[in-house]
């Protein structure tokens, strides 16, 4: 996949992202829907919405019984949980911004442990880019959200 293929597609989740986040708030508010009901219509959406734009491109979903089961087990565990309280957290925050800028730090532990991962088990895990420009973006982050944390 050409580089501007995956910023262009970056781009277009930044800015259907924002909308979506403030709604969580807006129906919490407005309507009395708690985040956790929000966000089961919110997955049902992306579900219904991936099969009818042939998210799949033809792909068959089935799969080996330990592959699916390996990928629910994330989902039912780390993924549950992280989209759980990020609804959560972004329903009950001051401003929604606040808890994603927290949330969203984990970027950074994914930029590293991605570099780390493609030198030690370069057979499981892509090559990733590494540099004094890529780590002092790395580091502003960490700054930025020390400082939405220290404020709170």
């Amino acid at each position: 996949m050409p580089t501007s293929s995956w910023v262009a597609q970056s781009f277009i989740a930044l800015f259907c992202l924002i909308p979506a986040w403030l709604a969580i708030g807006f129906f919490d508010r407005n309507f009395k829907v708690s985040s956790d009901v929000f966000l089961f219509w919110y997955m049902l959406g992306i579900i219904i919405a991936l099969a009818c734009f042939k998210g799949f491109s033809g792909e068959t979903i089935g799969l080996p019984w330990k592959m699916a089961g390996a990928i629910l087990i994330i989902g039912l565990t780390v993924g549950a949980i992280a989209n759980i309280m990020i609804f959560r957290a972004v329903a009950g925050a001051p401003n929604p911004g606040l808890a994603l800028s927290i949330a969203n730090a984990a970027n950074v532990g994914v930029f590293l442990a991605a570099f780390a991962l493609s030198l030690w088990a370069p057979s499981y895990f892509n090559s990733a880019k590494f540099d004094s420009w890529s780590f002092l973006g790395v580091m502003l982050v960490v700054v930025g959200v020390s400082i939405v944390v220290i404020r709170r």
